[in-house]
């Protein structure tokens, strides 16, 4: 397709691919040859040292701010594993009925399912194994979901998303999510060849969907996103921090352990418990301890019920455990400050809105909501996100091979405004010299009693108030 018969960088009808890959860290591309990865990269844009996810960097919480565009304060999924004292119910990847509770998700946040239901009288969603699909969030479900299932094959997952756009009531929006390469980066440390070779195989997967959408003729119509939840970081055994050398066990329970544990102190037993630690983390050197209220503003991380009032953040590589789990479970992990490089997933993109072969260098995950409504020409809900960087990545923007007839544009519409103005202006100067002259006329009229003919009507001025409908449409 030429440059004069592009389609417009901006439609409506577009359609949208979210992908997730678990755990996938900002510099993996670099680990092997990656061919359909770069087509990505090559062909779309790219974040250069990955995107900054929400603290803590954990599977669910990161997947959720992805779709709603909120901090984990605000959407309330705080943690993969959570205590939540009003409920007196507790959230965990292994409890499938809380998962699909609305009573967990419906505080405010709207996921871009919802929002693209809500909007788009055509809007159709397809969630496959996404955090939050499973559950009825402002009265809404997506219109095709697959609930998570570690046996259904990656190239399983690519079948039935095409089929989902292309049925006789397709959908627009479709997520997809994968569960490599964490499992691996978990097993066998983020640097294991084990990581590598899986990296090749999901730029299998990758090439697989993009020949799958051109035999559908789907791709000249469909923008893609590609990126994660976190990062990792490598975390040897002998970086154990046994919290039981600092804190008697009975005083607390722990929901989630490393390597960020969130302790719920039993009555009376707060500050002995903050103070113990406070101590053990001086002498240790290699964890953190805040009390919930005094935990970092940067983290958006504090304004929540569900967030444990006492907090223990592990340095980057090192972990805790108790005496009862007294050798870390894995050879690598995340969850740690999400300041920390090693924390960041990638961003990859292509279609028909995104520029190509272009980067930026970072931006917050949180941005990626309202960046998915502008490629759905959805009005975003309230969100923490920003299009301040992101909107660099589309088509028209300052950089693209666009800006010229951008500016272009911008002179053909000062010249037009001009010769409106000059118009306008050439109108109200005749108009006057007419009034003058009905004036001078109405005067000498009324000085020789000469009846009015001026044949000038009343000018009377109405106005109705401007209506505002602000509320989504179901």
């Amino acid at each position: 397709m030429s440059d004069t018969q592009k389609a417009p960088a901006q439609n409506p009808d577009y359609k949208l691919l979210l992908i997730s890959f678990d755990g996938f860290r900002w510099n993996y591309l670099q680990r092997t040859e990656t061919p359909n990865f770069d087509k990505f990269v090559k062909g779309g844009v790219s974040a250069k040292y990955g995107i900054k996810d929400a603290f803590v960097t954990k599977t669910f919480p990161n997947h959720f701010t992805l779709v709603t565009g909120l901090w984990e304060e605000s959407h309330g999924i705080v943690n993969n594993e959570m205590y939540d004292p009003d409920l007196n119910e507790t959230f965990s990847p292994s409890n499938t009925k809380a998962q699909t509770d609305p009573a967990w998700y419906s505080i405010g946040a709207e996921p871009i399912w919802v929002t693209n239901q809500l909007e788009k009288l055509e809007g159709r969603s397809g969630v496959i194994m996404w955090i939050g699909g499973g559950a009825s969030i402002k009265w809404v479900n997506p219109s095709r979901f697959i609930p998570f299932n570690s046996s259904v094959q990656d190239h399983s997952k690519v079948d039935t998303i095409i089929e989902w756009f292309t049925d006789q009531y397709p959908i627009n929006l479709g997520l997809m999510y994968f569960m490599q390469p964490d499992y691996d980066g978990h097993m066998h440390g983020p640097e294991s060849e084990e990581v590598t070779k899986r990296i090749a195989q999901l730029d299998e997967v990758v090439g697989y969907l993009l020949n799958q959408l051109e035999a559908k003729d789907l791709l000249k119509d469909m923008n893609i996103i590609i990126t994660s939840d976190h990062g990792f970081s490598s975390t040897p055994r002998e970086n154990a921090i046994n919290l039981n050398d600092f804190v008697e066990p009975t005083s607390y329970t722990l929901e989630g352990l490393t390597p960020i544990a969130n302790i719920w102190p039993h009555e009376g037993k707060l500050e002995e418990i903050f103070q113990n630690l406070t101590k053990g983390a001086a002498q240790n050197g290699n964890f953190t301890v805040y009390k919930r209220e005094d935990i970092p503003a940067h983290f958006h991380y504090n304004k929540n019920r569900r967030i444990p009032p006492i907090l223990a953040v592990a340095k980057d590589h090192f972990s805790f455990v108790t005496d009862k789990e007294p050798v870390p479970a894995s050879l690598g992990n995340h969850g740690y400050d999400n300041r920390n490089q090693n924390m960041h997933p990638f961003f990859l993109a292509m279609g028909p809105s995104f520029k190509k072969n272009y980067s930026v260098d970072s931006f917050n995950n949180v941005d990626v909501y309202p960046l998915m409504c502008q490629l759905l020409q959805l009005t975003p809900a309230p969100n923490n996100g920003s299009m301040d960087i992101v909107k660099k990545l589309l088509v028209g923007e300052t950089g693209s091979r666009t800006s010229v007839t951008t500016f272009v544009t911008y002179i053909i519409g000062g010249v037009l405004v001009a010769c409106v103005a000059s118009i306008f202006m050439f109108g109200v100067f005749r108009y006057r010299r007419y009034m003058s002259s009905v004036i001078r006329y109405q005067y000498s009229s009324l000085r020789t009693g000469t009846p009015q003919e001026s044949g000038v009507s009343e000018i009377t001025n109405s106005s109705s108030p401007l209506l505002l409908d602000t509320d989504r449409q179901a």
